[in-house]
């Protein structure tokens, strides 16, 4: 029985996260309570409280959703004894585009996230959340270009801490552009094009090498 209420709640909560981000969409959140998700929901008040004490919870395990679905290839490229890190990172990254395209849930979300006119606490706690994840991101990024770069599938003229923030820059740039205006490039077909050019410019070599083993260091 006890099972069955653990699953039971796993079901609840996620009906209560899909409701809350299509009420995020419709309504911006600002302008959504607790009482119109648990209404799309199908479930009580009481229900949501028990998952989520407030908006902004419910913004964070939407983000947390989304981080775990590309966890695993992010942790293999850095992954010291991963004896293809570069192609990890590069499976991460055409992964991320692609499903973007497909995934009308993270569409939905990264609009929420963007979207400059939907302000409140809890959408500014929301892209606090993103600023925080851009940074991990980062200190990830240096993590496996270093791991690349000492398995010889780049360069000795690699600076990875260039590399690292033209990377982020590369991928954000993209993602931005096509959540406010998917028409302007087809996302889905350029997206391995993409990031194989990506990886040829860090191949490329032509950064200059000065002192990125002391920045990884630092």
């Amino acid at each position: 029985m006890a099972r069955k209420s653990k699953e039971e709640a796993l079901e609840t909560r996620s009906k209560v996260l899909d409701a809350a981000l299509r009420v995020f969409s419709i309504k911006g959140v600002a302008h959504s309570s607790l009482a119109d998700i648990a209404k799309a929901a199908g479930v009580s008040r009481g229900a949501i409280y028990w998952h989520f004490a407030n908006k902004g919870e419910l913004l964070a395990a939407l983000w947390d959703q989304v981080v775990q679905l590309y966890t695993p290839l992010a942790v293999a490229a850095e992954n010291p004894d991963e004896p293809d890190p570069l192609g990890k990172m590069k499976a991460l990254y055409i992964s991320f585009l692609t499903n973007l395209v497909d995934d009308p849930r993270q569409q939905q979300l990264f609009r929420i996230l963007f979207d400059a006119s939907d302000r409140s606490k809890d959408t500014e706690a929301f892209r606090q959340l993103h600023i925080t994840t851009r940074r991990q991101r980062l200190q990830s990024l240096l993590i496996a270009l270093h791991n690349i770069k000492e398995k010889g599938q780049l360069p000795s003229t690699c600076d990875v801490h260039c590399g690292a923030i033209s990377v982020l820059c590369f991928i954000h740039g993209h993602l931005a552009n096509w959540i406010l205006t998917p028409d302007l490039f087809d996302l889905k077909k350029e997206a391995p094009v993409l990031v194989e050019g990506m990886i040829r410019m860090l191949s490329a070599g032509r950064l200059p090498a000065g002192d990125d083993e002391q920045k990884f260091s630092d």
